[in-house]
């Protein structure tokens, strides 16, 4: 008995151990991601708040003006680092940090247009080194599309994800109801690649003036 509860004991000093060093480790990847997106927001508007949505997300609020967007928010979507069985699934589930951008248009989209993307690449065998050699060979970007009749203006706007260079933009969303327009970004590109931080609201900027069901 007494030995079961020393393992109840040790377990749940464990765990809280855990809860602490990787909720410290999160906050500093927090304190990172607004160093990065205050040099974002430095020469275009100011973030007006900032508040955690739990302890492992927190929501940017902006002002941007001359952009088009309102009510714009940033939201840091952090892997769930401080809950070792939901960070496991986490992982298991092979899914990415992330940010992602919200803001209302001046003409609301009449429909709702969802784009996704994902990008593929493998080898043969995941034991096999020295590939830095190997050739390479680019493929033609496939779509894949719900409506009935496709719209070649829509095409325009999956140029425009794919192609992107700073950023690996995950998803695209345009919807009458608010939020009207919505991006998802991968965290960990955008923190890596050099400048992305000088073009990212240049890069949504694009994206919501091309909306092939917007009203303008």
């Amino acid at each position: 008995m007494l030995q079961s509860a020393l393992i109840v004991v040790s377990l749940g000093i464990v765990i809280a151990a855990w809860y602490v060093v990787f909720l410290h480790f999160n906050r500093r990847r927090a304190r990172r991601v607004l160093h990065w997106l205050e040099g974002a927001v430095l020469s275009h508007g100011e973030i007006s708040n900032v508040e955690w949505v739990s302890s492992s997300r927190f929501r940017a609020r902006l002002r941007l003006p001359g952009f088009g967007f309102q009510h714009p928010s940033l939201e840091a979507r952090l892997a769930p680092r401080e809950m070792p069985a939901k960070w496991a699934l986490w992982k298991w589930r092979g899914r990415k940090e992330t940010l992602v951008f919200e803001a209302n248009l001046a003409s609301p989209p009449r429909h709702s247009l969802e784009i996704g993307h994902t990008r593929y690449t493998g080898l043969t065998r995941r034991w096999m080194r020295n590939t830095d050699n190997w050739p390479t060979h680019p493929v033609a970007a496939l779509f894949i599309s719900t409506q009935p009749e496709w719209e070649p203006e829509i095409s325009c706007r999956m140029n425009t994800v794919v192609g992107a260079r700073e950023f690996d933009f995950l998803a695209v969303s345009f919807r009458p109801r608010a939020p009207h327009f919505s991006v998802t970004i991968a965290l960990g590109e955008a923190l890596e690649h050099p400048g992305a931080e000088l073009a990212i609201f240049d890069s949504l900027r694009e994206l919501a003036e091309g909306s092939p069901t917007s009203r303008m």
